[in-house]
């Protein structure tokens, strides 16, 4: 019974109600401002640190610009430290799109066979093969992101199917100074639980898949981005970069000009909080700067109204 009691008594005990004073209001406002403004200020010297590279509309540097062929042009470059993210940068292109978002099937893409009832519910409307870009439909391109050409029935359901697949990013690229290839690594770009679990290969893939769905491309491609200009990482560069003239070359296919976008190249360092990121530092020291302009009223408050201001009226 003893123990009946106590129990229903540590439930029901009279709560803690801590009344804040003027001051420890104005301290406590003071220390988050503080704190505040000085990771704001950390984190803008970190970004100042790091080295970032916008090569603009890329496509438009080749005379004439023309679509699934090859082009090169020069750019300088100074001096970069390792590792250096290679990222493909798009402009004006919704992957928000609430269609375009839900225009996919995951069951599919985790390796499994879907019905044509399934493929037109999840995918519409990209439902099949004749459906697809026209080098997607007799083609199969590896996880190595090499492309071999196969036949395929323009009236199989497509695998992958849905438009975020078919809007695939599938431009190449590669880097050389002074005819020296710089390696781009092509590897451990996308997130480790996506390659193989949620994104899988099925078992006849070659005949039945016009992707390896476990291509990191694909699979970064696939992670749809919540504003219209985007970058994505396509590789990293192992090696420190010297200053120099280097040689861009890559396989100009994809279009900008169907969205009205533009396409750029951004090669960057990073960070301990990624690449560059100026919202977050101007976000810590707005919100730091408030509060201390909160504890700067209520000091101001206090001084004018005197030792009465904060207390409770009897």
């Amino acid at each position: 019974m003893s123990d009946s009691k106590g129990f229903l008594h540590f439930l029901f005990f009279k709560k803690w109600h801590p009344v804040p004073s003027v001051g420890s209001t104005i301290a406590l406002f003071s220390i988050i401002g503080v704190i505040f403004v000085a990771l704001g200020i950390v984190i803008t010297v970190i970004n100042n640190q790091i080295q970032e590279v916008t090569i603009y509309k890329y496509d438009q540097k080749c005379s004439p610009v023309e679509y699934n062929k090859k082009c090169s042009f020069t750019y300088k470059l100074d001096n970069m430290k390792a590792p250096i993210y290679f990222y493909y940068e798009l402009e004006n292109f919704y992957q928000n799109h609430r269609r375009y978002v839900k225009s996919k099937s995951s069951t599919q893409l985790s390796g499994e066979e879907i019905s044509l009832s399934d493929a037109e519910k999840y995918c519409d409307p990209i439902t099949y093969n004749k459906d697809l870009e026209e080098w997607q439909q007799n083609v199969y391109v590896t996880e190595q992101n090499t492309q071999v050409q196969k036949e395929r029935n323009p009236d199989d359901i497509a695998s992958p199917c849905g438009l975020v697949a078919k809007s695939f990013f599938n431009d190449t690229y590669a880097l050389s100074l002074s005819g020296k290839n710089i390696d781009l690594n092509q590897t451990g770009i996308s997130w480790p639980n996506d390659k193989g679990k949620k994104y899988k290969r099925a078992s006849d893939s070659e005949s039945t898949q016009w992707i390896d769905p476990e291509n990191e491309h694909f699979i970064v491609w696939m992670r749809t981005a919540g504003l219209p200009t985007f970058r994505k990482l396509w590789g990293r560069i192992e090696q420190d970069i010297e200053e120099g003239e280097y040689t861009f070359e890559f396989q100009n296919n994809y279009n900008p000009q169907m969205f009205a976008g533009a396409k750029n190249i951004v090669l960057s360092t990073s960070g301990p909080f990624g690449g560059k990121n100026l919202f977050l530092s101007i976000a810590f020291i707005v919100v730091g700067v408030i509060q201390l302009l909160i504890a700067l009223a209520f000091l101001i408050k206090k001084i004018r109204a005197g030792p009465s201001f904060g207390q409770k009226n009897e």
